[in-house]
């Protein structure tokens, strides 16, 4: 095997009926993402790479994903200057990973490797330095929720497996984020609860452009008052939980935001 390029190499070894010794099994290490080449085999005196303070920043916008969706999420530029490549772990919670896309940057599954539906390694790099502008989309990532769940909550980025490193044209090496954006409420918004029909329990979420006082209230097909909640409503998404057993019916009921001169009414179905 020639040690400059190992390829093809020895990933695994199968042994069956061990009846003897077997002294001469060897494998070989081998690095993936070795992207700015800093790998050194000399232990007694390793190489100092070079560092930079710059973050290569990257974002996405937020957005709820009810249970089942499969949506594709934009990875858009926030602060990408003179990047000559990156490396990252991502990871998913309340999703799995379908695929990616390519956008300003030629990114493909070629440059991920799907450790699991939940893990997933990626790699970039170019001959050269490049630039693109704030808002730009660089590759969009396809995933499908196992639950209803918020971007925020699902995606994030470390170095569990590959390190999260970025690195300029001089092959400085930096950090690389990524940061979730929220779109400001510009009105009081009431959703469905989720999941609907239920079982157990319920979520009730809406969003509210500024923190005020709020009033959740649950009724029967009668019009009997259920369940009132006095909520200090915050900025943004308010979620509240409802059990079975708060209550205490089946079948067909409806619920209703009050706030100010805002009121909006939804239906939800208890099941047995």
């Amino acid at each position: 095997m020639n040690a400059s390029n190992p390829f093809p190499y020895l990933e695994k070894i199968a042994i069956s009926s061990l009846d003897n010794d077997m002294m001469n099994q060897n494998f070989v290490a081998v690095k993936i993402g070795d992207v700015n080449g800093n790998v050194t085999t000399n232990v007694a005196n390793p190489t100092v790479e070079s560092r930079s303070a710059n973050t290569v920043a990257m974002s996405v916008a937020e957005q709820t994903i009810a249970a089942g969706d499969v949506v594709d999420i934009a990875v858009t530029a926030a602060n990408f200057n003179d990047v000559a490549g990156f490396q990252y772990t991502m990871n998913l919670k309340g999703a799995s990973f379908v695929g990616i896309n390519g956008g300003a940057i030629g990114i493909s599954e070629n440059n991920i490797g799907v450790i699991a539906n939940d893990v997933v390694t990626m790699s970039y790099a170019s001959d050269r330095g490049v630039t693109v502008a704030n808002d730009e989309v660089l590759f969009t990532i396809t995933v499908k929720a196992d639950r209803a769940v918020k971007v925020s909550e699902m995606l994030s980025i470390g170095s569990a497996v590959t390190s999260a490193e970025a690195y300029t044209s001089d092959l400085k090496v930096g950090k690389v984020s990524l940061e979730v954006r929220t779109a400001p409420a510009t009105a009081i918004s009431l959703m469905q609860n989720e999941p609907n029909p239920f079982k157990g329990q319920t979520t009730v979420s809406f969003m509210m452009p500024d923190a005020a006082a709020a009033t959740l209230s649950v009724y029967d097909v009668t019009g009997k008052v259920v369940s009132v909640r006095n909520i200090n409503a915050n900025k943004g998404l308010n979620s509240e939980v409802f059990t079975r057993e708060q209550l205490g019916a089946s079948g067909v009921m409806y619920y209703t935001l009050k706030s100010g001169d805002f009121t909006a009414t939804k239906k939800m179905i208890i099941i047995e």
